[in-house]
């Protein structure tokens, strides 16, 4: 089994070493180290790897938690299955799903995605646009709806 300690990074860099560490050892077993957090209801890196592996769960044989195992909720086992998407999909994807109820502005978008980075971002909406999957909505103020 494989350790990925993630602790002292921040999200962006606790997913980039995630994705990276575990699409370079196909076949293995991972322990993802993310610390429960010091708020008492789970640090944002916990939050976000626990979410990004539920948003991808078939790329995975199996996935135990912590808690489940000996109650300590700072970390979490997953099995390789498949690769993980890299991290300039997810972005492309969380944009999608956040502009699809209803438009959102380029500064709306790239304030939720900070965290990934303001290049990075937008980059991906460029992308998303020219391949058609998010829709440029010209007006007083432009908007992009998915």
């Amino acid at each position: 089994m494989i350790d990925i300690d993630l602790h002292e990074m921040t999200v962006s860099e606790a997913l980039d070493y995630f994705i990276g560490t575990y699409n370079s050892n196909k076949g293995q077993s991972f322990k993802i180290i993310h610390g429960y957090g010091s708020s008492g209801v789970g640090g944002r890196i916990r939050s976000s790897v626990r979410s990004f592996i539920e948003s991808n769960k078939n790329c995975f044989g199996r996935i135990e938690f912590g808690e489940t195992l000996d109650r300590n909720q700072g970390y979490t086992i997953v099995y390789y299955r498949t690769q993980l998407p890299d991290k300039n999909d997810l972005i492309k994807d969380k944009i999608i799903t956040y502009c699809t109820i209803t438009p959102k502005t380029k500064d709306k978008i790239t304030g939720e995605f900070r965290k990934f980075g303001t290049g990075l971002v937008n980059q991906a909406v460029k992308e998303l646009v020219s391949t058609g999957r998010l829709t440029e909505i010209k007006g007083k103020v432009k908007k992009f709806k998915a």
